[in-house]
């Protein structure tokens, strides 16, 4: 899918002359008719958006019909309505275009997963994409016509790999003009239309599109996975966590990719394992808070000589701790803290701990703790324990971070 905000509205970034191709097409195509394009791919991969993107394109107006077993043909046509008293017909998508397109010269009519719609429903559509004119049953077939000045444009998209409702009739199928596939982007495109459209940071978009292209190989070649991770999937994912505060990203991870992606457990911990082997939680925490931390240190630029003084202390402590009980003892596989460090601290040089915890005040994680127990982080003007311990237990990512970019002695 590609997108770019022009003037508050998101238009198709097109990949390899797609976009210019149809409007040349649409553009040479004579007038007095009505012209089918059919586009397929797979979902979130920007076929709709293509779609009003070239009525857009046209200054043209447009109707976005989304194809369903619930659709019937006065759905598209119309229908009569009893309403206060009185009978009247409201005119359908269908009839409605015709009528823009007399009056405008051209108009688009966009019908999502055409392939879901029933077989007497195409039925419609065959007249008017042979014929260019539709007759409305329930209206005594009241005739609707394209003018000798007039164009519309009818644009279907379909995932090719699923069967609909009922499969599209052969006939009908030929009378679409041109059947282009819209694909996922390539890896720098999708970067780059990702943070063009969610306004985050490119490094987040690289580790999102990273990790979405991973899961997706798993979808589309292994099959391990239902559901595939789309471009507009990480486009919805990168507003979020850009937008929303740094303390909800692991419930962001679970509710936009895990639980969305995730048809069964096996599934969810599938996703959550590629997720957890990228590290894709704590490097999104890395560069989210290292915009803050930017904004701290703009504000107080350098750490003043007792603040080096107290990270060095701590630096130092890690490694003799190391030096005496391995690296191992200190930390996971992964790189994370291990809780033992910090008892062993807390035990034998408990006031250079504390002194170093107290920093933690430049990363506002004081706050959390006092928002989320009810208490302060300090008891009788030292760091408590109960605070070193809920920092690892709750905000594990967060305090890694600190130890290694903010305040580093790891």
């Amino acid at each position: 899918m590609s997108l770019e905000v022009i003037s508050n509205r998101i238009e198709y970034i097109q990949q390899k002359e797609e976009f210019d191709y149809l409007r040349s097409l649409i553009d040479s195509l004579e007038k007095g008719r009505c012209a089918g394009i059919l586009l397929y791919g797979p979902p979130g991969s920007g076929k709709t958006l293509l779609a009003t993107s070239l009525a857009s394109a046209f200054n043209a107006p447009y109707y976005v019909i989304d194809g369903s077993s619930d659709l019937d043909r006065r759905d598209i046509e119309g229908f009569w309505e009893f309403s206060k008293g009185e009978t009247r017909f409201n005119y359908g998508p269908l009839t409605l275009a015709i009528k823009d397109a007399n009056k405008n010269a051209i108009s688009f009519v966009i019908i999502n997963e055409i392939n879901a719609i029933r077989e007497c429903e195409q039925i419609s559509l065959n007249s008017l994409l042979s014929e260019n004119h539709i007759n409305l049953i329930s209206r005594g077939f009241e005739r609707h016509e394209l003018n000798s000045q007039s164009k519309l444009i009818i644009i279907g998209t379909m995932n090719k790999g699923v069967i609909g409702i009922s499969k599209l009739q052969e006939a009908f199928e030929d009378r679409f003009i041109v059947c282009p596939e819209i694909n996922y982007p390539e890896k720098q495109k999708e970067i780059h239309i990702a943070a063009k459209i969610s306004g985050c940071d490119e490094r987040i978009a690289e580790i999102v599109v990273d990790a979405a292209r991973q899961i997706r190989k798993q979808a589309l070649k292994d099959f391990s996975i239902s559901k595939i991770f789309s471009t507009r999937l990480i486009i919805n994912f990168c507003l979020l966590i850009s937008k929303m505060p740094l303390k909800f990203i692991k419930q962001n991870i679970e509710n936009v990719i895990i639980n969305k992606l995730g048809e069964n457990q096996e599934e969810k911990k599938s996703i959550a394992m590629i997720l957890d082997g990228k590290m894709f939680e704590s490097k999104l925490r890395g560069i989210l808070t290292n915009t803050e931390i930017i904004e701290i240190q703009s504000l107080n630029p350098s750490p003043n000589y007792q603040e080096r003084n107290v990270i060095e202390n701590m630096k130092n402590s890690v490694n003799t701790y190391i030096n005496k009980f391995g690296r191992s003892n200190a930390f996971k596989q992964n790189g994370h803290i291990k809780w033992k460090m910090f008892e062993y601290f807390w035990r034998n040089r408990r006031s250079i701990l504390q002194n170093y915890f107290k920093l933690t005040e430049k990363a506002d994680l004081h706050k959390d703790y006092r928002q989320n127990t009810g208490n302060n982080h300090f008891y009788r003007n030292n760091i408590t324990m109960k605070y070193i311990k809920w920092l690892f237990q709750q905000k594990h990512d967060e305090l890694y971070i600190f130890m290694k970019q903010i305040c580093p002695v790891i």
